[in-house]
């Protein structure tokens, strides 16, 4: 008995360091893949979760960190478990990637070795253990093994905001596996504890992501298939309890899952608001999906993988075709499981919770109607008859033919190793915003959005040129939702041209960006447009412009310092000096509202309180250019010669001719905002005075 126990941990341990060492090997290419999408707003720039502490307000503050965006926006209590984790990651790391992504890969390991347990648990259970016997170690760890390595678990791993998915998968696989643990116990005791971890286990899934809430039918569906004697079934009171347990434990998931959403209806439908799809269109379409997860699952070919993909919408069962057939499959598949769970327990079990782990999010929430992560924890069991079906083989012709019995071993070491480089190939696409991108146009080469990323990032690199090619290219294709998409790249558009100071082509794409009936994002994108008609000359359209975003919002310092300005422009000093003081209430060291509030009070003949704001703005911002001049032209409505000189050297001391020439030549192209700077500096008093200055101390000429 010593001998086996010894023989069993040493077989364990080595399975083990198998699974840790091969999903290290096959996501060793991940420790510096970059953010994308979710992972900015909920942790870049989550600042509920940006701690420098650990202390009891500090955690308060972690638990209730809602998305940034998306339908939670209320400060509730929202998946403080994942959120947890985040911020532990931020005070150690900040935003560094690598240990996000290191936490990733450790909690896929857990989950990996849990999974191996949980098998061997279940391969050892009453209703399976004879026909396995002797075999459970080898079906464990090539289940536990096809499974981790497989490349659709890539986006949930390498993802970073998916941890949320794994880390969830994780505490429920530990609810079935200590569930399992607490069914084959013989003390009461032990009973008492590994159903206490259950339902521990149930409470940190739930406070990692909400569609865990199917644990409990899961449960049910492991002791219906693996601990129930088949004797039950044969009495009609044994069928009645069955069936009341199984709409109880249903009753139980729906009750649970409305005291956390709320007002489901509400929740559900208010999801479709956003989408370009209506709720039964997703009904209709989800079976589709599930079959093409199937046929990712199975055929994990590198075509099958992208975060996006082309998906056309059912709008009928024979609209496509396929719909009814995916539906009719799906029913098969359903019945097969339940009616033959006795003579197939394995492929029960991986169909049944394939389907019940899809449940929530495949069905009526108004998700996105694809995304592999999905699939991390429906997947857990898949792999089971797979590899019982290999073993069997390779027992099967052990003897008989040794030739196929060689070829059935290499294909199962084959298998694996090319899950693992499929693996490490897919997690390669996930270096940069580029790299994923580019791929999903491969892939949903129709849809405006890929385009749009790369855009995204070819623009944060300095590639504008390249970047406007593939906003323009967005722009020409039929996206799900046109005037969302429309937006986006007329928006971004806008902003190249911004940059590239090319203002006209910029207000053309950003008036027609504002059109948009969207959320606070085309409040920015009209500011924007703003600074732009500034730089044309067009100052009562901005003027308009400004007292539409000032009715949305009345204390924005950047709006009311800039309608300041306006009014500065139109020598209506007295109407600029309100929205100026109300601005510097919200924001006492903007250098805009400074500058242009000095500029102001020099302009009304304030001279002295003119300098004192000046003097401020160049506190914060002592290398602004347009600051200096102010306080020079300021100083020379004074007449006070030792600040004309004093500001005359700093400029000089400051700035290279070249710096000072082109400003004064965007200054002659009409330019009233230059480099994040309102200018409201009178050129023609300034400049004459710089260019005597200059020729006199540098024998340079400026005009």
């Amino acid at each position: 008995m010593k001998t086996q126990n010894t023989q069993a941990f040493s077989t364990a341990g080595v399975s083990l360091f198998l699974i840790c060492i091969t999903i290290l090997i096959a996501y060793s290419n991940t420790f510096h893949a970059s953010w994308h999408l979710d992972d900015v707003t909920n942790i870049l720039y989550n600042k509920n979760i940006h701690v420098q502490n650990l202390n009891p307000d500090t955690w308060s503050r972690i638990i209730r960190s809602p998305f940034v965006i998306g339908p939670r926006q209320s400060e509730t209590i929202y998946r403080p478990v994942a959120m947890a984790t985040f911020a532990l990651n931020w005070f150690l790391g900040a935003d560094n990637v690598l240990g996000y992504h290191l936490v990733n890969i450790g909690i896929h390991c857990a989950t990996g070795i849990l999974l191996y347990f949980t098998l061997l648990g279940l391969l050892g259970a009453p209703n399976v253990r004879d026909r396995y016997h002797g075999n459970t170690h080898f079906i464990a760890l090539l289940a536990t093994l096809l499974w981790a390595l497989h490349p659709i678990q890539t986006q949930a791993v390498t993802y970073i905001v998916q941890r949320m998915a794994i880390l969830s998968a994780l505490f429920y696989l530990a609810g079935i596996y200590f569930f399992i643990r607490g069914r084959t116990s013989h003390k009461r005791s032990k009973k008492a504890l590994f159903y206490g971890l259950v339902c521990i286990s149930y409470l940190l899934a739930l406070g990692t992501k909400e569609h865990t809430i199917t644990l409990p039918a899961a449960l049910l569906l492991v002791e219906y298939v693996f601990f129930l004697d088949p004797a039950f079934f044969k009495s009609k009171k044994s069928r009645w309890i069955s069936l009341l347990t199984i709409a109880l434990v249903s009753i139980f998931s729906i009750a649970l899952l409305c005291f956390w959403l709320g007002d489901p209806v509400s929740f559900i439908l208010g999801g479709y608001q956003q989408r370009p799809f209506t709720l039964s269109e997703r009904l209709l379409t989800e079976p589709r999906v599930l079959i093409f997860y199937l046929s990712q699952i199975f055929y994990p070919i590198p075509q099958q993988f992208s975060i996006m993909h082309d998906f056309l919408l059912s709008q009928s069962l024979f609209d496509p075709l396929s719909t009814a057939m995916c539906i009719a499959i799906i029913l098969f598949l359903i019945l097969y499981s339940i009616f033959s769970f006795r003579r197939t327990p394995l492929i029960s079990l991986a169909v049944l919770f394939f389907f019940l782990s899809h449940s929530v999010e495949s069905t009526v929430i108004g998700l996105e109607l694809v995304f592999e992560h999905r699939n991390y924890l429906p997947s857990l069991f898949l792999f089971l008859p797979i590899a019982s079906g290999l073993k069997y083989m390779i027992d099967y012709y052990h003897k008989k033919k040794p030739a196929l019995y060689f070829f059935l071993l290499c294909f199962t070491m084959l298998l694996i190793v090319s899950l693992g480089a499929g693996t490490y190939l897919r997690n390669s696409r996930w270096v940069n915003e580029k790299t994923l991108w580019q791929d999903a146009i491969k892939h949903a080469p129709r849809q405006a959005r890929p385009y749009q990323n790369v855009g995204m990032y070819l623009e944060k690199n300095g590639r504008l040129e390249e970047a406007l090619e593939f906003y323009a290219k967005a722009l020409q294709l039929q996206d799900p939702r046109p005037e969302l998409s429309r937006f986006i790249s007329l928006s971004n558009m806008g902003n190249i041209y911004k940059k590239m100071l090319q203002y006209q082509n910029a207000v053309d794409c950003l008036q027609e960006a504002v059109n948009y009936k969207g959320d606070v994002a085309t409040l920015k994108v009209r500011y924007n447009l703003i600074l732009c008609l500034l730089n044309i000359g067009k100052k009562d359209v901005a003027l308009t412009h400004l007292n539409w975003l000032l009715s949305m919002q009345k204390y924005n310092c950047a709006f009311l310092s800039t309608r300041g300005f306006v009014f500065f422009k139109q020598g209506r000093y007295k109407k600029a000096l309100p929205d100026l003081n109300l601005a510097l209430k919200q924001n006492r060291f903007d250098k805009n509202t400074l500058l242009v509030m000095a500029m102001t009070l020099s302009a009304e003949g304030h001279h002295s309180q003119a300098d004192l704001y000046l003097q401020k703005a160049l506190g914060r911002n002592p290398n602004n250019l347009v600051i200096h001049l102010g306080r020079l032209e300021n100083a020379l409505k004074m007449k006070d010669q030792i600040l004309i000189d004093k500001s005359m050297a700093d400029i000089l001391q400051k700035f290279q001719l070249g710096t000072i020439l082109a400003f004064f030549n965007n200054r002659d192209k009409g330019y009233n905002y230059i480099h994040e700077t309102l200018v409201p500096i009178n050129d023609s008093i300034v400049k004459a005075a710089l260019a005597n200055y200059i020729r006199l101390w540098t024998k340079e000429e400026l005009l």
